[in-house]
């Protein structure tokens, strides 16, 4: 979905891109069982991300909203990315318990919901 939308935005290829490596390296990290390194997306912390995000208005001039036909085709690619990132993010959830039901990869599920937060900025970003 990330390589689609990479065909079908130019003008976020390059954020794209870099929420593409993310999702690679989170392939990597779990293979091989490494941490998910912290660090900056696109130029925002963890914390940035979730601001952003939750108050959309204070940062880019544009409420939260669900999109629509009404909003085009870029939109509804972008949401169909972030509705795919949400999957992985829960499928996660699911995936990575240990038998008393309690979380043991808590770095990928913060990754993969920073992944689908970021792709939300975006959508809000272009949203006109």
């Amino acid at each position: 979905e990330l390589i689609l939308c990479q065909l079908h935005v130019e003008a976020v290829r390059a954020e794209l891109g870099e929420l593409l490596e993310l999702a690679r390296r989170l392939i990597r990290c779990d293979v091989l069982e490494e941490a998910v390194p912290e660090g900056k997306l696109c130029g925002l912390t963890e914390a940035e991300i979730r601001a952003h995000s939750h108050r959309p208005q204070d940062f880019y001039g544009q409420p939260h909203f669900m999109p629509g036909a009404e909003d085009g085709m870029i939109i509804a690619r972008l949401n169909r990315a972030r509705c795919a990132a949400r999957e992985a993010e829960l499928a996660a959830v699911h995936a990575f318990l240990d038998q008393d039901g309690r979380p043991t990869r808590l770095d990928l599920l913060r990754a993969l919901n920073r992944l689908s937060s970021f792709l939300y900025l975006i959508m809000i970003q272009l949203k006109e």
